[in-house]
């Protein structure tokens, strides 16, 4: 009986499997149903088979909630760093915004396109650091388009032209200097204006190129920074009546 018990005992755990043939099967069966120390050591083995799947199951079950917790931490820190780079690219518009408009009406930078000896005054220089306000540059219209007028002249001579344009006639072209002189190309930017109530001052900055007939250039200035100072006449109109470009 030992001997069967124990031939029994080492087939249980394939019997359990399901891992023996039918006629095994039934005298392991036959078996335990006879003997109380086998049918315990079978209960054994099947509880443990049993608590080993409850253990895997429930593993399984704290790596699937792992699994979770991992893809719902990896969806928040996404959305995290979706709102932190929209926070940050905000800030970023803002400070090129404001960086904008801040040399809009501070341009700086124009300092080193003006000469930085004696010829300018500081408070002159001072001007071209504030655009001024937008009733000041409006004002400061009706001077540019008169200097505009002046630049695209190529048909008047110089008597004609400072009759038409005063000071500005400078910067249109003589046909006594310039007899072939045909067309005008220039640019004329407003760098600000700083009008009072009856005088004021205005920088721009303009180029100009007048040319022949045949397509050449017969004279022009390039990149030339230039001071006007402007008064009121009588008809209350702004009139150029001093010029100040560095040589």
């Amino acid at each position: 009986m030992k001997n069967e018990c124990s031939v029994v005992r080492d087939i249980l755990p394939l019997y359990l499997e399901n891992m023996v043939s039918e006629e095994t099967a039934e005298s392991i069966k036959e078996h335990i149903e006879n003997c109380p120390d086998c049918a315990a050591e079978f209960e054994a083995m099947r509880s443990g088979k049993t608590v080993e799947k409850i253990g895997e199951e429930a593993q399984s079950d704290i790596e699937a909630e792992v699994l979770r917790s991992i893809k719902n931490i990896r969806k928040k820190f996404r959305k995290k760093v979706l709102r932190v780079g929209s926070l940050i690219a905000a800030v970023i518009a803002t400070v090129l915004i404001a960086g904008g408009l801040l040399l809009h009406f501070f341009p700086v930078y124009r300092i080193a396109q003006i000469s930085l000896n004696d010829y300018y005054s500081k408070d002159q220089m001072k001007m071209v650091l504030y655009i001024g306000s937008a009733s000041d540059r409006r004002e400061a219209q009706s001077v540019l388009r008169l200097a505009d007028k002046a630049f695209n002249d190529t048909r008047h001579t110089r008597e004609e032209n400072e009759a038409e344009y005063g000071l500005l006639a400078r910067y249109a072209t003589p046909t006594d200097s310039y007899e072939d002189a045909a067309y005008n190309l220039h640019t004329l930017e407003l760098w600000s204006a700083h009008l009072e109530e009856n005088e004021g001052w205005i920088w721009v900055y303009y180029s100009s190129e007048t040319y022949a007939h045949l397509g050449n250039v017969i004279c022009g200035s390039w990149r030339i920074p230039s001071l006007w100072k402007v008064e009121k006449n009588e008809s209350g109109e702004w009139v150029v009546v001093d010029i100040r470009e560095h040589p």
